[in-house]
């Protein structure tokens, strides 16, 4: 497998342009090297199909434990069959290869800096900003006709898939360009994150996200957060190969045969975040991600270690859980629930 050197080249760009149509390549971008002289890379599938048509970009991480994804992506590349193809896939398995292959959400060499508010990142900077940068340039040098950024939710927490979209200002992108490729991951929710100060949904810096910046290029791109975190099944892999050919077919890259219903209508978020506790313990709740809990109601509770219960959480508005929180163990500030605090009905039709 061909492993390139970072220079000015565009590795991936070059490959689309000088392929020979029906054809399908794997290789490694060198990014870097460890102490120990062993390679920092970025590793890519470039599929060019037997006819010209438009790019679909599959980024399957940008953290570290997201790891459902990149195994769906792996199958889905070798199911697919360059000559039916009208198009080209690019599919990045990881842009945060030392995050993964230390199993952490973050890399930690840089002070555990997030690649997901570091886009587009700095050629000479910090290796989570090199990372960025690389992968970055990649893809705005091949101006995909979709970008999907793939995550999982966190590994403390259990969710439904649902997606999310960021508007950066004068973007020529609309929400209803992208509805179409989401409705075919069936998400319980379609949430609008909203960018800058006041935004309060997570701390960061999200105007430095990949899709955010893909986004501000003029680049249609979403993230989608599929499965849990440091875990695949072999449904959830089957399910995201499913759905990653629906969105070629939706594209027109495969035959209509592949097409997949999705969902008819989904909730558009337009306010959540977390659901931070007052005290610590141990944190226990009966329900499950996509429920409605009305104002006043109880999501859980946090008992001591002698049983006794310290606290009873709730939220003084309606709230519609997007993720809950299995891992016990809580201390004061800790997320209990990820929660939709406005949103509506969209219809995906």
């Amino acid at each position: 497998m061909p492993s390139q050197t970072a220079g000015p080249t565009h590795v991936i760009k070059d490959l689309l342009d000088t392929a020979p149509r029906g054809t399908l390549h794997r290789g490694r971008i060198q990014l870097g090297s460890r102490a120990t002289g062993a390679d920092i890379a970025l590793s890519y599938v470039v599929v060019v199909g037997r006819e010209p048509g438009p790019t679909l970009w599959i980024n399957g991480q940008v953290h570290g434990t997201e790891v459902c994804a990149i195994v769906a992506g792996i199958e889905f590349c070798r199911q697919l069959a360059p000559s039916q193809m009208a198009g080209n896939i690019v599919f990045t398995a990881s842009g945060n290869p030392l995050a993964l292959e230390s199993r952490t959400w973050a890399t930690q060499q840089d002070f555990g800096q997030n690649l997901d508010t570091s886009f587009p990142g700095r050629p000479e900077g910090f290796i989570t900003e090199r990372m960025a940068h690389r992968l970055f340039s990649e893809i705005v040098a091949v101006r995909p006709d979709l970008l999907l950024s793939m995550h999982a939710q966190g590994t403390d927490f259990c969710s439904k898939i649902y997606g999310v979209y960021k508007l950066p200002p004068n973007s020529p992108v609309e929400p209803s360009d992208l509805y179409p490729f989401m409705r075919i991951f069936e998400p319980f929710a379609i949430c609008h994150m909203r960018v800058g100060p006041g935004a309060d949904e997570h701390p960061g810096h999200h105007a430095g996200a990949l899709d955010y910046q893909a986004m501000a290029q003029g680049i249609p791109a979403f993230m989608i957060e599929f499965g849990v975190a440091q875990r695949s099944t072999p449904d959830e892999v089957r399910f995201g190969v499913q759905c990653y050919f629906g969105v070629c077919a939706e594209l027109g890259i495969l035959s209509a045969d592949h097409k997949t219903t999705g969902s008819s209508h989904s909730r558009l978020v337009t306010s959540r975040g977390h659901l931070n506790v007052d005290v610590g313990g141990l944190w226990q709740s009966d329900l499950n991600p996509g429920a409605l809990v009305k104002a006043g109601e109880p999501i859980g509770t946090i008992t001591d270690f002698t049983g006794i219960v310290v606290d009873t959480v709730k939220m003084p508005m309606d709230v519609l859980l997007i993720a809950v929180r299995q891992d016990p163990v809580v201390h004061s500030g800790d997320s209990v629930a990820y929660l939709a605090k406005q949103w509506t009905s969209l219809d995906l039709a």
